[in-house]
C-alpha cells in the first residue's frame, strides 16, 4: 500500500520519509544534517536536498541513500506536516527506485 509521510525513526535516530506499507513494516529514507557518512571505515556521500521539507526550518539537509525497512512501532505515533521542494522530488524517486 501506499503511503506519503514523516515521522520521527525512534530506532535510528533520524527523521524520516515514509512511502511505503508492508503489513506491519514501513520502507523509509532517513534525514540527515552531516554531508558524508562512515560506515565500515568507508566515507559515503549523502544527497543535498534544495530545501528543508519542514517550511519554518532553513537549515540544510541531507538524504541518506538508502531504503530502509523496519516496524511501525519504531515510529513516532503523529505525523509531521512537511512537504518537499518541487525540485527534490526526483531525487527522493531516484533512491526509491534504488538508482
Amino acid at each position: 500500500m501506499s503511503l506519503s509521510e514523516f515521522c520521527f525513526n525512534k530506532k535510528r535516530k533520524h527523521y524520516a520519509y515514509l512511502f511505503k506499507q508492508i503489513s506491519l513494516f514501513r520502507k523509509n529514507i532517513l534525514f540527515t544534517s552531516k554531508p558524508i557518512r562512515i560506515w565500515k571505515g568507508k566515507t559515503k556521500k549523502n544527497i543535498k536536498l534544495v530545501k528543508h521539507p519542514n517550511n519554518n526550518s532553513f537549515k540544510e539537509i541531507y538524504v541518506i541513500p538508502i531504503v530502509y525497512i523496519d516496524n511501525a512501532d519504531s515510529f513516532h505515533s503523529s505525523s509531521l506536516r512537511w512537504n518537499f521542494h518541487k525540485n527534490d522530488k526526483r531525487k527522493i524517486k531516484r533512491i526509491k527506485k534504488r538508482k
